[in-house]
């Protein structure tokens, strides 16, 4: 398996060998250490906040974890090209949230034959996040904010 860096996440390779600290071993990191990602004596992933120690279940062990990644990976590669970064000032940036959350301005649709169409691409997205590890997709996971995401096509 490949190094992962989608989402801020950095999966280690797996042949390297992190200390054991209660029982965990660290297998990454997200947003450079900000956050690790761990690994339990039962096989299971979290994700730890360095700063609170505060855990979140991720998946049921690494390969899931890792099935997750690449899935998110192929639901953003089956879409539309992502449109150029824009440069805004603060003030245009605030005006554009207020408009946003105002429903002013939406998410745009994909342009036809620009890749596969946003319900297909979460349609496909969800069945293979439900085939990998199940309960990684319930409502306390930490998985469900990039869910929710993809939902609303904010991706």
């Amino acid at each position: 398996m490949r190094e992962e860096h989608l989402f801020g996440i950095h999966l280690y390779p797996a042949t390297v060998r992190a200390d054991v600290v209660s029982g965990a071993r660290e297998i990454g990191n997200v947003h450079g250490g900000e956050f690790l990602v761990m690994e339990d004596s039962d096989g299971t992933t979290s994700v730890c906040d360095v700063a609170t120690g505060d855990c979140s279940p991720l998946n049921r062990d690494r390969k899931a974890t890792e099935g997750f990644l690449e899935a998110f990976a192929q639901y953003l590669s089956s879409g539309p090209a992502a449109p150029p970064p824009v440069t805004m000032t603060a003030e245009q940036a605030a005006e554009r949230l207020r408009a946003f959350q105002e429903g002013q301005i939406r998410p745009p649709s994909s342009p036809p034959g620009k890749g596969l169409s946003h319900r297909t691409r979460l349609r496909r997205l969800r069945k293979r996040l439900h085939a990998i590890d199940r309960t990684a997709t319930g409502r306390d996971s930490w998985w469900r904010g990039l869910i929710e995401e993809a939902k609303n096509d904010l991706l």
